[in-house]
């Protein structure tokens, strides 16, 4: 194929795309009995949560979307603090936060398989994502 043709083939294949909806993902802290659903963040938020003092609270902060962490019936009545994210710290373990950010992490784009090269062929690129996805498992 021309390059130019390449090219309209890559046009007219965003063209044909679906308007992407944030994926949201369902998990639990089984010492709390506690199901909390994350969502995927836009680019711009993910880049201000790492700006911020403490990037992870923030991140995962911003990535829960139920329950509704901002209520202050519960960050200042129940937990007794000023912000969520003291409330969030003084709820979560590190362990916790961290593991959660990792589930984040996944609906961000980190997750091991989300990007593979174009020239491997079919099995090769199934091979990539699992060995990525086999090497994220050992590193956790």
């Amino acid at each position: 194929m021309s390059e130019k043709k390449d090219s309209k083939f890559t046009v007219d294949r965003l063209l044909e795309l679906e308007a992407i909806q944030p994926e949201r993902k369902d998990v639990q802290i089984p010492r709390l009995g506690l199901t909390i659903t994350l969502q995927e963040l836009s680019y711009d938020k993910v880049m201000k949560c790492r700006q911020r003092p403490d990037p992870k609270i923030y991140y995962l902060m911003e990535s829960i979307a139920a329950p509704d962490i901002r209520t202050e019936a519960w960050y200042k009545g129940k937990m007794g603090c000023a912000t969520p994210a003291d409330a969030l710290k003084r709820l979560l373990r590190a362990g916790e936060i961290e593991r959660l950010c990792i589930q984040a992490d996944s609906l961000n784009g980190y997750a091991p398989g989300s990007v593979v090269a174009v020239e491997a062929p079919g099995e090769a690129l199934e091979g990539a994502a699992i060995a990525g996805a086999l090497e994220d498992l050992e590193k956790n």
